[in-house]
């Protein structure tokens, strides 16, 4: 059976489609840049952020990601599944977006939380469990995740409710944080790391990079280090890392080498790597493996296993609500705004994931 997970995040919606039941094949990737922080008013996205998402009002065609449907019919996808992450979970109208989602897109968008986020991280990489002391660190846009692969159960997964969108915002003052503010993102991190239950360094001896951010560091990395990228396991030495994060805060090309190699993340992808360079040397680890495989990969696993209650996103095409029928609706939708933000707040419905067992389901892609 072919199945496809469609992810929105801050920066882009991205797609995998794969094949299989318990193991899966890779049949594609596709990624669209779109960076829904331009389209913010406050802590609340924007009618023309929905609009670049999902289409506009009574338009048959939606945008991102109808397009994103539109490859899954013609790859024959059975089951679609969309999902996000921080991106929507800092949303203060997330309940509403959603809803517009459904009537212009026709999808269904899973909410993951932090932990559920982190356990998708972890089921789709558990073969690094072999590695020498590893562990996992994925650095979102909006939260960073930490999965200490020497344990088991729910302490091995540690999630911080921030990322480089934040911190820019704490912190820096332009495009890239200079000398003085990478000082205090590194501070910072070290600070809020000393507060979790992690172990102290020495414990670990490999981290492994999953996730888009940390795989625009690693392209940046090549195209810095001149190397080009290998067929097998894909490594970052720590000494070129710490170069590569001096030159990102100092250098006046430093933009030139972050548009050329992952133009969706000039605004966040210098702070990424200054917290990922605090983070190898607050546990003191040197030996760096980038992943291919992140959060569509575990959510694929678990979907697909029956272990994780999303909602479907049919793929067959939608007409939006025409313009006047729209704006009847939400001309009523006023009145019970009030309680749809505080439901958004308190209730907000997410994909369930399993507890922990024993026995965790890995897929072998």
């Amino acid at each position: 059976m072919k199945y496809a997970i469609i992810d929105i995040s801050s920066s882009s919606i991205s797609l995998l489609v794969a094949e299989g039941e318990k193991t899966f094949d890779v049949l594609l990737r596709e990624r669209e840049n779109i960076s829904i922080l331009h389209y913010m008013e406050g802590k609340n996205l924007s009618e023309r952020g929905v609009e670049r998402l999902g289409g506009k009002v009574g338009e048959k065609k939606g945008e991102r990601v109808e397009k994103m449907k539109e490859i899954c019919r013609k790859t024959g996808v059975v089951k679609c599944y969309v999902i996000s992450t921080a991106s929507m979970r800092n949303f203060e109208n997330f309940e509403w977006v959603a809803e517009e989602l459904k009537k212009r897109a026709g999808v269904n968008v899973n909410l993951l939380d932090g932990e559920r986020e982190a356990y998708c991280d972890l089921v789709s990489n558990e073969r690094y469990k072999t590695l020498d002391r590893a562990f996992l660190v994925d650095i979102g846009g909006g939260s960073i995740e930490i999965c200490d692969l020497t344990r088991d159960g729910p302490d091995a997964l540690t999630y911080l409710d921030f990322g480089p969108i934040q911190l820019n915002g704490k912190f820096v003052k332009n495009i890239h944080p200079d000398e003085k503010e990478a000082k205090e993102i590194k501070k910072y991190v070290k600070k809020t790391l000393k507060k979790t239950s992690l172990p102290d360094k020495g414990r670990f001896a490999t981290a492994v990079l999953v996730g888009a951010t940390n795989r625009a560091v690693y392209d940046v990395y090549l195209e810095y280090c001149d190397e080009t990228e290998p067929a097998g396991e894909k490594l970052i030495e720590y000494d070129k890392l710490k170069k590569l994060c001096r030159h990102l805060v100092r250098s006046s090309d430093r933009s030139m080498l972050v548009l050329k190699n992952a133009p969706e993340k000039i605004y966040t992808l210098t702070t990424a790597a200054v917290i990922l360079r605090a983070i190898l040397k607050h546990f003191g680890v040197a030996n760096i493996v980038v992943s291919d495989f992140g959060v569509k990969e575990g959510y694929l696993a678990l979907a697909a296993g029956g272990e994780a209650e999303g909602e479907l996103s049919p793929l067959d095409e939608i007409v939006a609500p025409a313009p006047a029928v729209y704006a009847e609706e939400k001309k009523k939708g006023k009145k019970s705004e009030a309680a749809s933000d505080e439901k958004g707040k308190n209730g907000r419905k997410s994909a369930a994931l399993p507890k922990e067992k024993n026995g965790r389901k890995s897929a072998a892609f």
